[in-house]
């Protein structure tokens, strides 16, 4: 599409012209799906997010206001809601039981807060880095709380498999953050002195 088409559609959309809301809908949503997959969410909820930003674009055609081009406003919106999900994602598989002192946030300073959540980040990215297989079953076990045998029968491989693959992430856990560790432990131990 030219950008001369794309400003007359533009146009149009703002005028509340209902053919040109199929249009763009036509025009833009597959691409719109497969740039929401870029964001590592799967194709079923691409497509739902991508059918939310037409129907809120429907919804507000009174009020219609591009401050770019109608290509830019669909992919940032696109964008912003992939990263919504990517966000609400992180926030339930934080398992911060796992890498938290018992002690709670209160009366802690924040350049430890700051340490904690450096140290949930490097777990994180950590567990981003093992094989697609290993980290699911490792999610599986320590987040979601499942026992070897249920994981194995889900995902139909052996409970043997299963523990290899916990093993190997424990290892790969071990050897990325310890360096990071025993700093941070270091910091804890000066600011209690």
């Amino acid at each position: 599409m030219s950008s001369e088409q794309e400003v007359v559609l533009q146009q149009r959309l703002s005028r509340g012209d209902e053919t040109a809301f199929q249009e763009t809908f036509e025009i833009y949503f597959k691409v719109l799906v497969l740039f929401a997959t870029r964001f590592s969410i799967d194709q079923e909820t691409a497509e739902d997010l991508v059918q939310d930003v037409f129907v809120k674009l429907y919804e507000q055609k009174d009020r219609l206001q591009f401050h770019s081009s109608l290509k830019a406003f669909l992919y940032q919106s696109v964008r912003n809601k992939c990263l919504d999900i990517l966000r609400s994602r992180k926030t339930r598989e934080k398992h911060h039981d796992e890498i938290k002192f018992s002690s709670e946030l209160e009366g802690q300073d924040s350049e430890a807060l700051m340490m904690q959540s450096e140290l949930e980040e490097k777990v994180y990215q950590s567990i981003k880095q093992l094989p697609e297989q290993c980290q699911l079953i490792f999610k599986m076990n320590r987040f979601e709380g499942k026992k070897n045998q249920e994981i194995a029968d889900e995902l139909n491989i052996s409970k043997r498999t299963v523990e290899a693959q916990i093993s190997k992430a424990l290892k790969r856990l071990r050897e990325d953050i310890y360096p990071y560790l025993k700093t941070f432990l270091l910091a804890i131990a000066f600011w209690l002195s």
